[in-house]
């Protein structure tokens, strides 16, 4: 906790001293949404509507993007999205941080016309990252009515939890407690061969940001992932792409759609490979496993791995 940054530190005491007087208020929103109208969070709406077969399939090859980061260089965005777009994935998931400042439209309004092709002929789904700020735009954009930030989807036997960092997270919290009620539904169903958590901040992470902000993440988060049997988790904020593997689950950090690059600061354990690279991954759905690819601005293949169904037990 002594290395905790001052954004970090903010979320955890100001915000817990005067919670009605800052956007981490959003808590109090969503409470107040779900006793208001009975009804919990629920994934943004979608311009492009999967079917409920395709989305039940058991196999599907690269229908599946992640990416994120694309905040600043509009030039490497635009490469990302044409070759995400030749993929022509089913489900897109953002890793946060799509501009850099969530109150300017007009950064909103140049990554909405990046992403119109994208949202037009595939599922395109948020996380939300600190550049956004909670800001108006971010809902706005993506269509979302009450305040929760945080939702989850079923695709392929995949059930994706997206969560924020960006507000309070951890026990006691009510983002913590529908966190944990989702994971442990998830682990017990039997539609639900593997657990993919998606946030913006990493938990584990070499990368600029790592040493100060992920161990505050890892200590609240990681014991829960475990508990429930998650298999990957996916985050951005850091711009790199690194897979780290830990206790049994997946770490990938991939904050390679379009701002500046970060170098390695630290050295991580358990992690596996660190690239300096733009860059995103595709998904593939096999009869047993996970196969990730990560490709880099010029579609070349930067890295792949499996994750593997674990036995019921384990969860």
């Amino acid at each position: 906790m002594k290395r905790i940054n001052c954004c970090l530190l903010f979320v955890f005491c100001f915000a817990s001293i005067f919670p009605i007087q800052t956007v981490f208020s959003a808590e109090n929103k969503t409470k107040k949404t779900a006793e208001t109208n009975n009804s919990g969070p629920k994934a943004p709406p979608q311009i492009y509507r999967l079917s409920k077969e395709a989305a039940a399939a058991e196999e599907c090859l690269k229908c599946i993007v992640v990416y994120g980061d694309t905040r600043t260089n509009h030039g490497v965005h635009k490469k990302i999205e044409k070759l995400i777009s030749g993929r022509k994935p089913e489900t897109i998931f953002h890793t946060g941080d799509m501009v850099s400042d969530g109150a300017n439209n007009k950064e909103w309004d140049m990554f909405e016309e990046i992403v119109s092709g994208l949202r037009k002929n595939s599922e395109f789904f948020p996380v939300h990252g600190n550049h956004e700020w909670l800001a108006p735009n971010y809902f706005k954009v993506f269509g979302i009515i009450n305040w929760f930030t945080y939702y989850s989807i079923d695709r392929h036997k995949i059930h994706f939890t997206v969560i924020d960092s960006e507000v309070p997270f951890w026990k006691g919290t009510w983002q913590y407690q529908w966190l944990e009620s989702d994971l442990k539904k998830a682990s017990l169903s039997d539609k639900t061969k593997f657990i993919a958590v998606l946030l913006h901040r990493p938990l584990y992470s070499s990368g600029l940001h790592g040493a100060k902000e992920s161990p505050v993440l890892a200590q609240e988060l990681a014991p829960l992932f475990e508990k429930y049997g998650v298999d990957i988790v996916v985050a951005g904020h850091d711009h790199d792409y690194e897979r780290l593997y830990k206790n049994g689950i997946f770490y990938i950090t991939a904050g390679g759609g379009g701002a500046p690059l970060y170098d390695k600061a630290s050295e991580v354990k358990g992690s596996q490979v660190f690239i300096k690279s733009h860059h995103y991954l595709t998904l593939s759905v096999l009869k047993n496993e996970l196969f990730f690819e990560t490709f880099n601005e010029l579609n070349e293949p930067i890295d792949s791995f499996k994750v593997k169904e674990k036995n019921k037990i384990t969860r």
